[in-house]
């Protein structure tokens, strides 16, 4: 091939690969559990870490959302379901496991992708905001995690991604003033605007986070004006994708990064 007809022909790629117009401005776009939660045919299983360097590969990707659970030996590991067998290898709970054991098990997922800890991820977030959401049961029917460990694997998450952005998402508000002191933005996970608005600790959080179906536009803007931030999240179908973007939030955690990105830059 000639230098010629290869300068031609990176330019062409260049020109196809150029973003079109970008629709929704005031909202960016983060992978829900990496690229997907419960996605059959998605390339990779939710949260492993061939996921994440997927939906890393977007690079108008600013959000990637995982979910962790604190194991028995006080370690934070990728894992959405409250029980090991429903997609993994293993049996139990992440609470009750040992690292060892959690280590040996893999999704049973075309890949088997193996389980992975937290500080796993590289450590280079590169401008993006990771956001963890928090899964605080211990695994018994009522039973929370111990907030000391949860603390202090926290830190050490800290540390490890010490040049990004770390944000989290709780459910049932603990600790949250040692969260936010550690350095953590903080987002509560809300039915509706009128949920976060008479939460006790709303005035802590840096915003809400919400299921697409749960809530209109409105909801949003009540958000915004409370000076805090709207993420969305659950939305799988294009037009479920095209509804939350409409909706103006400033984050919309997606299921389809590529029919998000079709939608927002045309």
């Amino acid at each position: 091939m000639s230098c010629k007809l290869f300068i031609v022909l990176l330019s062409l790629v260049f020109l196809s690969c150029k973003k079109g117009k970008d629709l929704y401005p005031e909202t960016q776009i983060g992978g829900h559990a990496c690229a997907g939660l419960h996605i059959s045919s998605s390339n990779y299983h939710d949260n492993s870490l061939e996921a994440y360097k997927y939906a890393r590969s977007f690079e108008t990707i600013h959000m990637v959302e995982v979910d962790v659970q604190l194991s028995k030996d006080g370690t934070l590991w990728l894992f959405h379901d409250p029980e090991l067998s429903e997609e993994s290898t293993g049996n139990g709970f992440v609470p009750q496991s040992s690292d060892d054991y959690l280590s040996g098990l893999k999704y049973r997922s075309l890949e088997k992708e193996k389980l992975i800890r937290l500080e796993e991820l590289p450590a280079d977030l590169k401008g993006i905001i990771l956001l963890l959401d928090l899964k605080e049961s211990d695994g018994t029917t009522a039973g929370l995690i111990d907030s000391t460990q949860m603390l202090q694997a926290l830190v050490k998450a800290k540390d490890y991604f010490s040049n990004g952005i770390l944000a989290l998402v709780t459910n049932t508000g603990r600790f949250v003033s040692s969260i936010k002191g550690i350095g953590y933005g903080i987002y509560f996970n809300a039915v509706n605007a009128a949920h976060f608005q008479n939460y006790e600790q709303m005035s802590l959080m840096d915003g809400a986070v919400f299921r697409n179906s749960d809530i209109a536009d409105s909801d949003v803007r009540t958000v915004k004006t409370l000076g805090k931030k709207a993420i969305i999240y659950d939305v799988r179908s294009a037009k479920g994708i095209s509804s939350a973007l409409e909706k103006s939030p400033d984050f919309l955690l997606t299921d389809d990064i590529k029919t998000t990105l079709i939608e927002k830059y045309k």
